[in-house]
């Protein structure tokens, strides 16, 4: 006699499916399976949600150093990346990504790869290359391959945020501003992405855009703007909204800087500003003072008794909380002072905004001890993609004359920056800011940036002995000092000006370690080149 059949099912436990047989669903396991003794496998997860959880692998690991960088990546590289910023980035979408596009797979290789090279050896902290690392070299140039076939312009915008990653990990300024450039123009002139690209992606190219107006070595590095969104919110729902604002005025405001340089240092100082770039510095004014009234009424908020206890600060994540407090409140005082004398060519009125630059560094310096049971990891990264810290503080270095004030910023560079925050590495900063210190109060500092001896001169320098501008060429060199030995450093440039109100450029090679403490023994006490002058 013919044996009687079951059904196939669909829907039940996955014992039941396969055996193919009703199943009564009864979970956590089924009745079935528990009646007949059964061993039961449990139930397939529900279908995702339209999304970005809906990406499956489709393609696997081809090597054991692959899936060790991959698995580097997941561990180290990519909770480090995000700094103080937004770890779910590189934690959770990019890995979902390299998951099924072998351009994104690529590219995180290469990135885990360099980064790992980093975080073993100090030594190679500023001087990581492609060319040195194989396994590296071959997955990026893989990612290019894949990525001229690729017609998704979403992940394209993906895989240009890694590539500028890549080559900020080498201190690649001209590429890594070219990636950037180049993804910020995709994302305002293709209509047709993903709305998790704006959710996700619009915010790091915002605060990716000020590495060409910093770095850029004219305006045709800058980027357009035209890709952000202008419309000023009227409510601050968390902190990611008042960082997209504040990040957009950031930008602006370099970018208004970088225009106004021949008003401060070239030659249409002391001659008026365009009807244009005044519009544009009140425009700014408008949107910190909009920031400013917005951000108040989000922690009154946040503060309130009929707010929920799960968003008040705890000991949990208070000190997260505050450090991105801090970094936003910093941010926006660093804007205010910059855009108010974006055109000024008398340095003496910075003098004006002491009490805000001795404001600044209270709350860096609050940040720098940790509390007890805060839980922040102790472990330090050695190379972060996002902008930290170590920017506004040499700003404070640079533009505080007041000595006490400035040599506390120049302390705590090294205390709140990362050896290597995008493309800024912090033992230049903190060798050019301890330089210019030296020269406007004509003194000689320690390892440590105190003065050997007092200044010659009390109270603030006066106008004539301040610098006005530092650049740094792109490239270390390499120079021998008085006992022959070889010393790794970089040219700097100071703009200052003479009593006859001419602007000239002293030069000079700095060393610094990679680690960011300064070779006393190392670092000539004159200038290399001579001083040029420049236009009146």
């Amino acid at each position: 006699m013919a044996r009687k059949g079951s059904r196939k099912v669909r829907t039940g436990c996955l014992t039941c499916k396969i055996r193919k047989v009703k199943c009564d669903e009864a979970k956590p396991d089924c009745q079935r399976c528990t009646t007949a003794g059964r061993k039961c496998d449990g139930y397939a997860p529900p279908k995702p949600e339209p999304g970005l959880q809906t990406y499956r692998p489709r393609h696997g690991v081809n090597t054991a150093a692959e899936g060790r960088a991959l698995q580097f990546f997941s561990e180290t590289a990519g909770p480090f990346l995000s700094g103080a910023m937004d770890p779910q980035f590189w934690t959770q979408l990019v890995m979902r990504f390299s998951s099924f596009e072998p351009a994104v797979r690529h590219s995180v290789v290469a990135i885990s790869s360099l980064y790992e090279q980093i975080h073993v050896d100090a030594r190679s902290a500023v001087e990581v290359q492609l060319s040195d690392n194989q396994l590296a070299l071959r997955h990026y140039n893989a990612a290019i391959n894949d990525l001229k076939a690729m017609d998704n312009p979403s992940v394209v915008l993906l895989v240009c945020i890694l590539f500028t990653c890549i080559e900020c990990l080498q201190s690649n300024r001209e590429a890594a501003i070219r990636h950037c450039k180049a993804g910020i123009a995709i994302m305002q002139n293709v209509a047709s992405v993903h709305p998790w690209t704006k959710e996700h992606l619009l915010p790091i190219f915002r605060r990716l855009s000020i590495v060409p107006f910093f770095f850029g070595t004219g305006a045709t590095d800058f980027p357009s703007l035209g890709a952000w969104d202008d419309r000023v919110p009227t409510v601050f729902a968390s902190f990611s909204d008042a960082q997209a604002m504040v990040d957009d005025i950031f930008c602006r405001t370099v970018r208004l800087v970088r225009w106004g340089y021949a008003h401060r240092t070239g030659g249409l100082r002391h001659q008026p500003v365009s009807m244009q770039l005044l519009a544009e510095q009140k425009r700014i004014g408008a949107r910190l003072e909009q920031w400013h009234v917005l951000f108040a009424d989000f922690e009154t908020a946040l503060t309130s008794p009929t707010t929920p206890v799960s968003q008040h600060f705890n000991l949990g994540q208070d000190y997260l909380n505050q450090m991105l407090r801090k970094f936003l409140l910093i941010r926006y005082e660093v804007c205010r002072i910059w855009s108010e004398l974006a055109f000024s060519a008398d340095e003496t009125d910075y003098d004006v905004h002491l009490d805000s630059f001795r404001s600044l560094v209270t709350m860096a310096k609050s940040l720098a001890i940790v509390p007890e049971g805060s839980r922040v990891t102790t472990r330090s990264p050695k190379f972060i993609f996002e902008t930290g810290f170590t920017p506004m503080l040499f700003f404070v270095v640079c533009k505080c004359r007041c000595l006490d004030t400035r040599l506390a910023a120049l302390r705590l560079i090294k205390v709140l920056g990362v050896p290597r925050e995008n493309l800024w590495e912090v033992s230049t900063i903190y060798a050019v800011g301890r330089r210019v210190i030296e020269i406007e109060h004509d003194v000689v500092s320690d390892d440590m940036g105190r003065p050997l001896v007092p200044p010659s001169c009390s109270g603030l320098p006066p106008d004539h002995m301040r610098v006005r501008d530092t650049s740094t060429e792109t490239q270390a060199t390499i120079h021998q000092n008085m006992l022959g030995f070889e010393v790794h450093g970089r040219i700097v440039s100071f703009a200052m000006r003479t009593l006859d109100d001419t602007i000239y450029m002293h030069t000079e090679f700095l060393s610094s370690r990679p680690n960011g403490e300064c070779s006393e023994n190392t670092r000539p006490k004159v200038p290399i080149r001579r001083a040029r002058k420049l236009e009146r």
